[in-house]
Protein backbone atom coordinates (compact mmCIF):
# COMPACT_ATOMS: atom_id res chain seq x y z
CA UNK A 1 0.00 0.00 0.00
CA UNK A 2 1.40 3.40 -0.96
CA UNK A 3 0.60 6.51 1.06
CA UNK A 4 1.73 10.10 0.74
CA UNK A 5 3.09 12.43 3.38
CA UNK A 6 3.19 16.20 2.92
CA UNK A 7 6.71 17.43 3.59
CA UNK A 8 8.05 20.60 5.15
CA UNK A 9 6.95 22.60 2.13
CA UNK A 10 3.28 22.34 1.32
CA UNK A 11 3.74 21.39 -2.32
CA UNK A 12 6.27 18.62 -1.62
CA UNK A 13 5.03 15.04 -1.25
CA UNK A 14 7.04 11.94 -0.44
CA UNK A 15 6.02 8.38 -1.16
CA UNK A 16 5.62 6.34 2.01
CA UNK A 17 5.42 2.56 1.95
CA UNK A 18 3.72 0.64 4.75
CA UNK A 19 4.49 -2.65 3.04
CA UNK A 20 8.27 -2.37 2.70
CA UNK A 21 9.84 -5.83 2.87
CA UNK A 22 13.61 -6.24 3.07
CA UNK A 23 13.23 -9.40 1.00
CA UNK A 24 12.35 -7.11 -1.91
CA UNK A 25 15.04 -4.53 -1.20
CA UNK A 26 18.28 -6.38 -0.41
CA UNK A 27 20.65 -8.54 -2.44
CA UNK A 28 20.14 -11.40 0.03
CA UNK A 29 16.40 -11.11 -0.75
CA UNK A 30 15.70 -11.90 2.88
CA UNK A 31 14.01 -10.22 5.79
CA UNK A 32 10.64 -9.15 7.06
CA UNK A 33 8.73 -5.93 7.01
CA UNK A 34 9.71 -2.44 8.20
CA UNK A 35 7.29 -0.45 10.31
CA UNK A 36 7.34 2.31 7.69
CA UNK A 37 9.57 3.25 4.76
CA UNK A 38 10.08 6.57 3.01
CA UNK A 39 11.32 6.92 -0.55
CA UNK A 40 12.31 10.55 -1.16
CA UNK A 41 12.98 11.76 -4.68
CA UNK A 42 14.77 15.01 -3.83
CA UNK A 43 16.67 16.68 -0.99
CA UNK A 44 13.65 18.56 0.40
CA UNK A 45 11.72 15.32 0.71
CA UNK A 46 14.69 13.45 2.20
CA UNK A 47 15.33 16.12 4.83
CA UNK A 48 11.62 16.34 5.64
CA UNK A 49 11.39 12.59 6.20
CA UNK A 50 14.56 12.47 8.28
CA UNK A 51 13.23 15.25 10.51
CA UNK A 52 9.86 13.53 10.82
CA UNK A 53 11.50 10.28 11.91
CA UNK A 54 13.67 12.07 14.49
CA UNK A 55 10.71 14.05 15.83
CA UNK A 56 8.61 10.88 16.06
CA UNK A 57 11.39 9.13 18.00
CA UNK A 58 11.72 6.43 15.35
CA UNK A 59 14.78 4.24 14.93
CA UNK A 60 16.10 5.09 11.47
CA UNK A 61 17.84 2.80 9.01
CA UNK A 62 19.05 4.31 5.75
CA UNK A 63 19.25 1.82 2.89
CA UNK A 64 20.54 2.13 -0.65
CA UNK A 65 20.65 -1.02 -2.76
CA UNK A 66 20.75 -3.29 0.31
CA UNK A 67 23.89 -5.06 -0.85
CA UNK A 68 25.71 -5.22 2.48
CA UNK A 69 22.90 -5.97 4.91
CA UNK A 70 21.08 -8.90 6.48
CA UNK A 71 17.60 -8.12 7.78
CA UNK A 72 15.81 -10.16 10.40
CA UNK A 73 12.90 -12.39 9.43
CA UNK A 74 10.99 -10.46 12.12
CA UNK A 75 11.52 -7.20 10.27
CA UNK A 76 12.47 -3.82 11.72
CA UNK A 77 10.44 -1.88 14.27
CA UNK A 78 11.49 1.48 12.91
CA UNK A 79 11.62 3.71 9.85
CA UNK A 80 13.56 2.99 6.69
CA UNK A 81 14.70 5.82 4.45
CA UNK A 82 15.47 4.45 1.00
CA UNK A 83 17.75 6.63 -1.11
CA UNK A 84 17.16 4.63 -4.30
CA UNK A 85 15.24 7.48 -5.95
CA UNK A 86 17.91 10.10 -5.20
CA UNK A 87 19.66 9.65 -8.52
CA UNK A 88 21.70 11.97 -10.67
CA UNK A 89 25.19 13.15 -11.58
CA UNK A 90 26.29 16.77 -11.97
CA UNK A 91 29.58 17.73 -13.63
CA UNK A 92 31.33 20.32 -11.45
CA UNK A 93 34.45 20.84 -13.55
CA UNK A 94 36.86 18.84 -15.69
CA UNK A 95 37.77 16.34 -12.98
CA UNK A 96 34.98 16.53 -10.40
CA UNK A 97 31.40 15.31 -10.29
CA UNK A 98 28.63 15.48 -7.70
CA UNK A 99 26.84 12.17 -7.47
CA UNK A 100 23.51 11.83 -5.65
CA UNK A 101 23.44 9.11 -3.02
CA UNK A 102 21.01 6.74 -4.75
CA UNK A 103 22.96 6.55 -8.00
CA UNK A 104 24.15 3.00 -8.53
CA UNK A 105 27.73 2.02 -9.26
CA UNK A 106 26.58 0.73 -12.66
CA UNK A 107 24.95 4.08 -13.52
CA UNK A 108 28.02 5.97 -12.33
CA UNK A 109 30.41 3.86 -14.40
CA UNK A 110 28.21 4.24 -17.46
CA UNK A 111 28.40 8.02 -17.00
CA UNK A 112 32.18 7.83 -16.60
CA UNK A 113 32.48 5.74 -19.75
CA UNK A 114 30.41 8.21 -21.76
CA UNK A 115 32.31 11.25 -20.48
CA UNK A 116 35.81 9.78 -20.36
CA UNK A 117 36.26 10.03 -16.59
CA UNK A 118 38.55 7.49 -14.99
CA UNK A 119 39.55 6.45 -11.49
CA UNK A 120 36.72 4.32 -10.10
CA UNK A 121 36.56 1.50 -12.62
CA UNK A 122 37.61 -0.89 -9.83
CA UNK A 123 34.06 -0.63 -8.43
CA UNK A 124 32.58 -2.48 -11.41
CA UNK A 125 30.03 -5.19 -10.53
CA UNK A 126 29.60 -3.97 -6.96
CA UNK A 127 25.78 -3.88 -6.63
CA UNK A 128 25.63 -0.77 -4.47
CA UNK A 129 24.67 2.90 -4.51
CA UNK A 130 27.30 5.60 -4.16
CA UNK A 131 25.88 6.60 -0.77
CA UNK A 132 26.41 3.08 0.54
CA UNK A 133 29.84 2.87 -1.08
CA UNK A 134 30.90 6.09 0.65
CA UNK A 135 29.43 5.10 4.01
CA UNK A 136 31.24 1.73 4.01
CA UNK A 137 34.37 3.04 2.26
CA UNK A 138 33.93 0.20 -0.19
CA UNK A 139 36.70 -0.93 -2.45
CA UNK A 140 38.56 -3.78 -4.07
CA UNK A 141 42.06 -4.92 -3.18
CA UNK A 142 44.08 -1.86 -2.21
CA UNK A 143 41.69 0.61 -3.86
CA UNK A 144 38.97 2.30 -1.81
CA UNK A 145 36.42 4.97 -2.66
CA UNK A 146 37.95 7.35 -0.09
CA UNK A 147 40.84 7.80 -2.54
CA UNK A 148 38.37 9.46 -4.93
CA UNK A 149 36.15 11.35 -2.48
CA UNK A 150 36.67 15.06 -1.93
CA UNK A 151 33.65 15.59 0.35
CA UNK A 152 30.30 14.10 1.32
CA UNK A 153 27.02 15.99 1.62
CA UNK A 154 25.06 14.82 4.66
CA UNK A 155 22.04 15.83 6.70
CA UNK A 156 22.11 15.30 10.46
CA UNK A 157 19.82 18.13 11.52
CA UNK A 158 21.77 20.45 9.26
CA UNK A 159 22.70 20.03 5.62
CA UNK A 160 26.48 20.23 5.45
CA UNK A 161 29.56 18.90 3.74
CA UNK A 162 32.07 16.67 5.48
CA UNK A 163 35.48 17.06 3.90
CA UNK A 164 37.64 14.01 3.40
CA UNK A 165 39.44 14.41 6.73
CA UNK A 166 36.16 14.83 8.61
CA UNK A 167 34.90 11.57 7.09
CA UNK A 168 37.65 9.72 9.03
CA UNK A 169 37.82 6.97 6.42
CA UNK A 170 39.28 3.66 7.52
CA UNK A 171 38.97 0.07 6.38
CA UNK A 172 35.22 -0.45 5.78
CA UNK A 173 34.57 2.52 8.05
CA UNK A 174 33.67 6.21 8.02
CA UNK A 175 32.25 8.93 10.22
CA UNK A 176 28.89 8.45 8.52
CA UNK A 177 28.56 4.99 10.06
CA UNK A 178 28.96 6.40 13.55
CA UNK A 179 26.48 9.28 13.49
CA UNK A 180 22.75 9.51 12.87
CA UNK A 181 22.77 11.05 9.41
CA UNK A 182 21.51 10.80 5.87
CA UNK A 183 24.04 10.83 3.01
CA UNK A 184 22.66 13.02 0.22
CA UNK A 185 25.54 13.00 -2.25
CA UNK A 186 29.27 12.66 -2.82
CA UNK A 187 31.83 14.81 -4.65
CA UNK A 188 34.27 12.57 -6.53
CA UNK A 189 37.64 13.50 -7.99
CA UNK A 190 38.43 11.66 -11.22
CA UNK A 191 40.80 11.89 -14.19
CA UNK A 192 40.04 12.83 -17.78
CA UNK A 193 40.82 9.89 -20.06
CA UNK A 194 39.57 8.62 -23.39
CA UNK A 195 36.43 6.50 -23.50
CA UNK A 196 38.46 3.56 -24.78
CA UNK A 197 40.77 3.70 -21.75
CA UNK A 198 37.82 3.77 -19.34
CA UNK A 199 36.20 0.83 -21.16
CA UNK A 200 39.47 -1.10 -21.08
CA UNK A 201 39.81 -0.50 -17.33
CA UNK A 202 36.22 -1.61 -16.72
CA UNK A 203 36.85 -4.83 -18.63
CA UNK A 204 40.06 -5.43 -16.68
CA UNK A 205 38.40 -5.11 -13.26
CA UNK A 206 35.32 -6.97 -14.44
CA UNK A 207 37.49 -9.93 -15.49
CA UNK A 208 39.16 -9.91 -12.07
CA UNK A 209 35.75 -10.44 -10.44
CA UNK A 210 34.67 -13.33 -12.66
CA UNK A 211 35.86 -15.87 -10.12
CA UNK A 212 33.53 -14.60 -7.38
CA UNK A 213 30.51 -16.71 -6.40
CA UNK A 214 27.13 -16.11 -7.97
CA UNK A 215 23.87 -16.34 -6.07
CA UNK A 216 22.15 -14.40 -3.33
CA UNK A 217 24.70 -12.94 -0.95
CA UNK A 218 25.94 -9.72 0.64
CA UNK A 219 29.39 -10.08 -0.89
CA UNK A 220 32.12 -10.66 1.69
CA UNK A 221 30.61 -11.31 5.12
CA UNK A 222 33.74 -10.63 7.20
CA UNK A 223 36.39 -7.94 7.16
CA UNK A 224 39.95 -8.98 6.41
CA UNK A 225 42.55 -8.50 9.13
CA UNK A 226 45.88 -6.74 8.93
CA UNK A 227 47.76 -9.99 8.34
CA UNK A 228 45.10 -12.37 7.12
CA UNK A 229 42.33 -12.95 4.61
CA UNK A 230 39.07 -14.00 6.27
CA UNK A 231 38.23 -16.16 3.28
CA UNK A 232 41.49 -18.09 3.58
CA UNK A 233 41.04 -18.49 7.36
CA UNK A 234 37.51 -19.85 6.92
CA UNK A 235 38.69 -22.19 4.17
CA UNK A 236 41.61 -23.47 6.26
CA UNK A 237 39.16 -24.17 9.08
CA UNK A 238 37.44 -26.64 6.75
CA UNK A 239 34.24 -24.64 6.49
CA UNK A 240 33.81 -24.41 2.72
CA UNK A 241 30.46 -25.91 1.78
CA UNK A 242 29.18 -26.04 5.38
CA UNK A 243 25.45 -25.45 5.68
CA UNK A 244 22.84 -24.36 8.16
CA UNK A 245 19.56 -25.18 6.48
CA UNK A 246 19.58 -23.45 3.10
CA UNK A 247 22.47 -21.13 3.99
CA UNK A 248 25.88 -22.26 2.72
CA UNK A 249 29.51 -21.19 2.90
CA UNK A 250 30.50 -20.86 -0.75
CA UNK A 251 32.63 -23.60 -2.30
CA UNK A 252 34.25 -20.91 -4.47
CA UNK A 253 35.11 -18.17 -1.95
CA UNK A 254 34.72 -18.95 1.75
CA UNK A 255 34.01 -15.35 2.76
CA UNK A 256 30.73 -15.53 0.83
CA UNK A 257 27.70 -17.04 2.53
CA UNK A 258 25.02 -17.86 -0.02
CA UNK A 259 21.32 -18.11 0.63
CA UNK A 260 19.29 -20.71 -1.22
CA UNK A 261 16.18 -20.41 0.96
CA UNK A 262 14.05 -17.75 2.62
CA UNK A 263 15.42 -17.60 6.18
CA UNK A 264 17.74 -14.86 7.36
CA UNK A 265 17.93 -16.69 10.71
CA UNK A 266 19.72 -19.55 8.93
CA UNK A 267 22.24 -17.15 7.40
CA UNK A 268 22.84 -15.51 10.79
CA UNK A 269 23.24 -18.93 12.46
CA UNK A 270 25.82 -19.91 9.85
CA UNK A 271 27.70 -16.64 10.36
CA UNK A 272 27.77 -17.33 14.12
CA UNK A 273 28.91 -20.91 13.50
CA UNK A 274 31.78 -19.76 11.28
CA UNK A 275 32.88 -17.24 13.92
CA UNK A 276 32.65 -19.92 16.64
CA UNK A 277 34.73 -22.51 14.76
CA UNK A 278 37.41 -19.99 13.74
CA UNK A 279 37.67 -18.78 17.34
CA UNK A 280 38.04 -22.37 18.58
CA UNK A 281 40.67 -23.33 15.99
CA UNK A 282 42.70 -20.12 15.77
CA UNK A 283 41.66 -17.95 18.75
CA UNK A 284 40.75 -15.32 16.16
CA UNK A 285 37.56 -13.30 16.27
CA UNK A 286 36.22 -12.56 12.82
CA UNK A 287 34.51 -9.19 12.50
CA UNK A 288 31.45 -8.84 10.30
CA UNK A 289 31.36 -6.47 7.37
CA UNK A 290 27.67 -7.23 6.86
CA UNK A 291 25.27 -4.89 8.70
CA UNK A 292 22.38 -6.41 10.66
CA UNK A 293 18.88 -4.95 10.68
CA UNK A 294 16.43 -5.96 13.38
CA UNK A 295 16.76 -8.57 16.12
CA UNK A 296 18.40 -11.97 15.69
CA UNK A 297 18.60 -14.84 18.17
CA UNK A 298 22.30 -15.71 18.17
CA UNK A 299 22.94 -19.43 18.19
CA UNK A 300 26.67 -19.93 18.68
CA UNK A 301 28.41 -17.99 21.45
Amino acid sequence: MLLYYRGIKGSIKTVCDKNFYFSDNTTYKLGGKAKIAYKPENFVQAISMFNKCVNDGENIFVIGNGSNVLASDNGFDGAVISTKNLKGIIRIDENRIFCLAGTTVAQLLNYCKNTGLSGIEYLVKIPATIGGVACMNAGVGDKFICQNIQKVLIYDGKKRYLNKNECCFDYKQSTMRNINCLILGVVLCLEQKSRSVVEQNIRYYSDRRKHLPTGRSCGCVFKNGINYSSGMIIESAGLKGVRVGQAKVSDVHANFILCEGDSSAEVKSLIDLVKYVVMLKYELELVEEVVYIGDFNETYR
